[in-house]
């Protein structure tokens, strides 16, 4: 069964998301990011200093640059660990987005909820499509490596 064209979307995406991760890491490394104006964004911070916060930041970016990156490649590959972990990625956003949702709401912000709302509305489609019999029948395809001889009959 070939790859359906959904997955190759959302692996190509998450290749794409992946890699945009790594470069962030590597900006964040060289220096290169605007740190200081995203930490004035952030009063709270207390004890915390900026250079571990920023060497937080380059691993944080760094790990999930690499995951998104192999996952898309697994999904590529039509790996049913990748679809496994994609579904479980899709999930902890989505519970990301009803937490933002409910900040936003909170704050008033109807952009901002409304703005998480289709991003939790995007994660739960990409959880159901994975989910899909059709689509876990795809993944589950036997390797031509592991398939019975074509001559084998019943009795063989």
């Amino acid at each position: 069964m070939p790859r359906p064209r959904p997955v190759t979307f959302l692996g190509v995406l998450a290749c794409l998301l992946g890699s945009s991760y790594l470069i962030t890491a590597v900006l964040l490394k060289s220096g290169k990011f605007p740190v200081d104006q995203m930490l004035a964004q952030m009063p709270n911070l207390g004890d915390i200093g900026r250079d571990e916060i920023v060497q937080t930041l380059i691993v944080l970016a760094a790990v999930f640059g690499a995951l998104g990156v192999i996952i898309g490649l697994g999904l590529l590959g039509m790996k049913n660990w990748a679809r496994v972990a994609a579904r479980v990625f899709a999930v902890l956003f989505l519970l990301g987005a009803l937490i933002n949702m409910i900040q936003a709401f909170h704050d008033g912000a109807a952009a901002g909820f409304l703005l998480y709302a289709v991003a939790g509305g995007a994660d739960y489609a990409v959880f159901w499509y994975l989910g899909r019999a059709q689509v876990r029948a795809a993944f589950a395809r036997v390797p031509p490596s592991q398939m019975p001889p074509a001559d084998a009959g019943p009795g063989a």
